[in-house]
């Protein structure tokens, strides 16, 4: 039996763990995903990612082509209920564009593309950027110990293999194999319905016309589902559930049964039908007790399953995916200490409970049978994916501030440590367009116009730490009395600092740490290495 090494193990090569493999891979860490299915997903599975995801991969060099890629879906923007898509429309609802109206809070827009398609792009960047992606080979068993985790491997051909990793990311779906194993309980209200996606081939043309749904939801006297088509008009998908307590089951759903649920849910015979694939799911509410045991760090799916009503599932995982990859690349080249893995689960893991509770609202919503209190607990979809507030973990709380609740709508935010780095239009045509673009590598120390002595402190405190540390200092270019407001202006309200004030960004885009007021000059090195020290578990 051969045996190898890899830093960072991946288990799982589908949405989350292509993402785990791809943020790794940016920051350096060499790792290795085995995925025992033999490539990417067939079935589209999650179509839609909020502009904060778009943010994330904007980082890595993917917004780009998944842009492209889903730019048929341009139209596709509303949410309808209908009796089929040749019948009656119900209601009708416009989908968050992520245009216009979000140009103040992001750069980054809605992007509607199912998941067959956004996961070949995620493949090509990670393959590009050096990881080392097994398809068609699965895990048999591992063991955890002190120094790493050790592996055994089968491919397709079944020549087994070992794997020795310094750490192992279980992104392995919601029946993960790696965290029953390790007998980590799930907790939360359980299979809440059990559901079958089928993918198939259809024109959709002659029925829709000129219409454009992103969503669909179709109530007739043969089928009640999900409808989605794609941009193609030539690919769709049709959910529907069944109860195995009324004697229902998988079996039931034979071609031609699917064949007849779907023509039903067009609303019409003459339309062929072609089934690809059946994927059965089921609608959960469950969450990992914790996401970090030892070795093994869970994200994703088998970390927290989210009801899909409001599309956080595939956007939690990718995001549980950016919060670790760049924990785990300071922490195997030493700059941090391996206290900092632990601030995956303090932040991720409360997050994944909100978002999954805030799925099944989303459900009671949508059904009509939502409670005036579930109403009042509903929150947007960018307070949902934007408005986070870590309440531990890897930052520095500031003495004496009130805490803020664990979600807000993110434009009240202004960079409390903790929370998503405010979005500001720095330079539209220089270098660092916006303080977005200034994220992403390593820690990226801000001061506004008068905090140029913060250079000489952030150059100091990178150099007795040891950590990568860029700064930035926004300042006015040079503007006439009675202009209007310029960048500096707009970051220091943003960022909730005077002019003389610093921010400290993590790789991760959160802030880790401010100083509003700027403090004695003197001190600045002191505080900022402090902080360091702090925020790296050292």
């Amino acid at each position: 039996m051969t045996t190898s090494d890899t830093p960072v193990l991946i288990v799982g090569g589908s949405l989350v763990g292509l993402s785990a493999a791809v943020f790794l891979a940016h920051h350096k860490v060499p790792c290795t995903v085995v995925e025992r299915h033999p490539s990417t997903s067939i079935h589209p599975r999650a179509v839609g990612y909020y502009p904060r995801t778009a943010e994330l991969l904007r980082t890595v060099g993917v917004e780009g082509a998944a842009k492209e890629a889903a730019s048929g879906f341009e139209k596709h923007k509303t949410r309808a209920g209908v009796v089929s898509l040749a019948g009656e429309v119900l209601f009708s609802k416009e989908e968050l564009e992520g245009g216009d109206e979000l140009s103040d809070l992001t750069p980054s827009a809605l992007l509607l593309l199912p998941q067959d398609r956004l996961e070949p792009i995620l493949r090509a960047r990670a393959e590009k950027l050096g990881a080392d992606l097994r398809f068609g080979t699965e895990l048999v068993s591992f063991e955890q110990a002190d120094d790493g985790v050790t592996a055994v491997l089968r491919d397709a051909e079944g020549v087994e293999s070992t794997l020795r990793a310094g750490y192992l990311v279980a992104a392995d779906g919601p029946r993960s194999t790696v965290r029953e194993s390790l007998d980590i309980a799930r907790e939360g209200r359980g299979v809440l319905s059990r559901h079958v996606s089928i993918a198939f081939g259809a024109d959709f043309g002659a029925v829709l016309g000129d219409r454009r749904y992103s969503v669909v939801h179709v109530k007739n006297d043969v089928v009640t589902g999900i409808l989605v088509h794609d941009d193609t008009l030539t690919e769709g998908t049709l959910i529907v559930g069944y109860d195995p307590e009324k004697g229902e089951s998988l079996e039931d759903f034979t071609d031609a049964r699917c064949a007849e649920l779907v023509s039903a849910a067009i609303g019409s015979d003459e339309v062929e039908v072609t089934v690809r694939s059946r994927f059965p799911w089921d609608m959960a509410e469950l969450v990992a007790e914790t996401f970090v045991q030892g070795r093994v760090l869970i994200a994703g799916d088998a970390a927290h399953q989210i009801p899909p009503t409001g599309g956080y599932g595939a956007n939690t995982g990718i995001a549980d995916a950016f919060n670790l990859a760049w924990k785990l690349a300071l922490v195997l080249d030493g700059t941090a200490g391996p206290g900092l893995l632990k601030t995956y689960d303090e932040e991720r893991r409360p997050v994944g409970v909100y978002t999954a509770r805030q799925g099944s609202l989303q459900l009671a919503m949508r059904s009509g049978t939502a409670t005036e209190e579930q109403q009042a607990a509903t929150d947007d979809a960018m307070t949902v994916t934007m408005g986070h507030a870590y309440r531990s973990g890897a930052f520095v709380p500031e003495t004496g501030a009130a805490r803020l609740p664990l979600t807000s709508d993110p434009r009240t935010l202004r960079g409390e440590p903790g929370t998503r780095a405010p979005y500001v239009v720095l330079e539209p045509d220089g270098a660092a367009p916006a303080t977005l673009d200034l994220f992403g590598t390593g820690f990226v120390l801000m001061a506004g116009q008068d905090g140029g002595s913060w250079a000489e402190a952030a150059e100091a405190a990178a150099a007795e730490v040891g950590v990568d540390l860029a700064f930035h200092r926004v300042a006015a270019a040079g503007r006439a009395d009675g202009a209007p407001a310029g960048p500096e202006d707009r970051w220091a309200a943003a960022y909730g600092v005077r002019a003389d004030g610093a921010v400290l960004v993590r790789p991760d885009g959160i802030v880790a740490w401010r100083r509003p007021d700027g403090g004695p000059a003197g001190d600045r090195r002191a505080a900022l290495v402090a902080a360091l020290r702090r925020i790296l578990a050292r």
